[in-house]
């Protein structure tokens, strides 16, 4: 009997869970002109942003990017081995990934930064490899270079990383630095 109400209240728990880490994107601004996104409209004002794409490839299919990563950061001049390792960790391959704070995509770009980009549908794998690169070459160029502190950004935006002078003392900004120079550094993705 235990066992059957730990699988129930189990189930139930990732229910409630996962449709708060998937789905449409919607956008409102508020009265100072803000742009607020969500998963979850709470009124009429709401205007959906980005929707789902039932037909994006599965996460299996992760070496159907590998020319697309190729080009675009060849046109931005950072190693393609970075963005890979740097897509394996924020989503895995998969292009319809959406976090719990609502970054989007194989390179999980926030709502205002896919806007401040100028990507348009970041579902689509080639404007979310392209928003996400050229965010990281930005980040490159601000922290002269400094790769450890350009991650850092790109996980807990710039604002984090200039506060503290460098990675933020943050767990999950910590792990995800340690975890994208591993696999850059060939402890996770085979260098081609």
């Amino acid at each position: 009997m235990k066992a059957v109400l730990i699988v129930i209240c189990s189930v139930a728990a990732w229910m409630c869970i996962a449709p708060a880490c998937h789905g449409d994107v919607y956008v409102k601004r508020d009265e100072a002109g803000t742009l607020i996104f969500s998963n979850r409209p709470t009124g009429a004002d709401w205007q959906l942003y980005a929707k789902e794409r039932p037909d994006s490839v599965a996460p299996s299919q992760r070496m159907a990017f590998e020319t697309l990563v190729a080009d675009i950061a060849a046109g931005e001049g950072i190693d393609p081995l970075l963005i890979r390792s740097i897509i394996e960790v924020e989503s895995n391959f998969n292009p319809r990934a959406v976090s719990r704070k609502g970054a989007m995509g194989l390179m999980q770009l926030m709502p205002q930064t896919a806007v401040e980009l100028g990507v348009n549908d970041p579902w689509d794998p080639a404007q979310n490899i392209a928003g996400g690169t050229r965010y990281l070459s930005l980040l490159l160029t601000r922290y002269r270079g400094d790769l450890t502190k350009a991650l850092a950004a790109y996980n807990a935006g710039p604002t984090a990383v200039d506060t503290h002078g460098g990675i933020p003392p943050y767990q999950e900004t910590q792990e995800y630095v340690r975890s994208v120079m591993g696999r850059f550094n060939g402890g996770g993705y085979a260098r081609k």
